[in-house]
């Protein structure tokens, strides 16, 4: 297994095509999917399009060898993703409405549509909790087979130099965890969770109690604790 030594991040313009791969064989939780979805392009375009595209700067794809272990996508526009993300939620219903209407959507994947949607209006909910100051966010994926710390630490710290040079104070992201069992180790890497919601399509699609929590990370505490750290070390 590689150490953080031997993770490299890459830009990932030109590498496009190892993130969609990354992001279908570790969709349910670092596994695929065990159906075949319809209307996948169509999802896969709402999930990832504006990273590749518009965001593509800001995100990076993180390497051991020549094979994808992780990537971080980072968005510092909020105002621009929110415009193309309703534009792409428009193309996948449509999508779906019209596979649904010709008798062409498998069972499963009416069901996967369905809890996504409920989670779609609870992380509407869930966004009112965060602080006005936070809109910068960051999604980290990381393969299975590296859940050892070394891809997910060298991608935090990607998304932290991110947010330092575009000068915002903090940003957010999204973790799943079964019941609360991460909590106490999220605030661990100085990370506070402003809400608690259940995925229903994790839960549904992996036999579980998962929950989606909401993290917020600002620099200025990390900077604090970075100084005590320092100062006892001395």
């Amino acid at each position: 297994m590689g150490g953080i030594n031997e993770v490299r991040l890459e830009p990932i313009v030109g590498r496009e095509h190892l993130v969609r791969e990354l992001f279908w064989s570790t969709l349910t939780i670092g596994e695929p999917l065990k159906f075949e979805l319809n209307c996948a392009k169509q999802y896969e375009n709402l999930s990832l399009d504006w990273y590749l595209s518009s965001g593509a700067a800001a995100c990076a794809i993180a390497m051991i060898g020549d094979k994808p272990v992780g990537y971080c996508l980072v968005c510092t526009d909020h105002e621009s993703f929110e415009r193309s993300q309703k534009r792409l939620f428009v193309r996948l219903m449509l999508a779906c409405v019209a596979t649904l209407l010709t008798l062409r959507m498998n069972a499963k994947s009416r069901r996967f549509y369905w809890y996504r949607l409920k989670d779609s209006f609870t992380i509407m909910t869930t966004r009112k909790d965060l602080p006005r100051d936070v809109t910068l966010h960051a999604h980290l994926n990381v393969h299975h087979s590296h859940h050892d710390g070394s891809v997910s630490l060298k991608l935090r710290s990607h998304a932290d130099w991110v947010c330092h040079q575009s000068g915002a104070r903090g940003y957010f992201g999204e973790m799943n965890a079964v019941g609360g069992k991460r909590i106490v180790s999220l605030r661990r890497v100085g990370g506070a969770v402003v809400a608690n919601s259940k995925n229903h399509t994790f839960s549904w699609l992996t036999g579980q109690d998962i929950h989606r929590l909401t993290l917020v990370r600002r620099l200025e505490q990390l900077e604090t604790l970075e100084t005590k750290t320092e100062q006892k070390a001395a």
